[in-house]
């Protein structure tokens, strides 16, 4: 089921989106995770007969951004309750260093490589093997 969202906070409704405070910020650092306290409401279900499922909008009613402290505690908050929806963490998955506790008490275990790492081990070993094709040989054919 998916969830749709509307955001649009009218000149009405101009005193709710804190978001105008910090709009000067928003335009001279575009880019980076900013975090904010939302208030929504459920603005209509919508009945998807072809599919056979109702699909929820909800209206986002209040933003305020929080800097500092708050936008850490914020992100805890969001990391806490995204790991209790889904098991996963914000952290991103373990990488070769990390060490993956066994769920049945048996022995550690090293995850899998993933595709970045991957990718990384191809092109060095690429880059490997362009560098010993360049180098000079001597008369008894071994690299310098």
């Amino acid at each position: 089921m998916a969830v749709k969202m509307s955001a649009q906070l009218t000149r009405d409704k101009r005193e709710f989106n804190g978001l105008d405070r910090i709009a000067d910020q928003l335009i001279d650092q575009p880019r980076g995770t900013r975090y904010a306290v939302v208030a929504y409401t459920v603005k209509r279900v919508t009945d998807e007969v072809d599919e056979g499922v109702e699909i929820p909008t909800v209206q986002i009613n209040h933003i305020e951004p929080v800097d500092g402290v708050q936008a850490d505690r914020v992100r805890e908050l969001l990391a806490e309750r995204y790991q209790d929806r889904t098991g996963k963490s914000l952290d991103g998955d373990p990488t070769l260093f990390d060490v993956v506790e066994p769920v049945d008490g048996g022995e550690r275990q090293v995850p899998e490589a993933g595709a970045d790492e991957l990718l990384a081990e191809h092109r060095e070993q690429r880059e490997a093997r362009a560098s010993a094709a360049a180098a000079p040989e001597f008369s008894g054919g071994e690299p310098a």
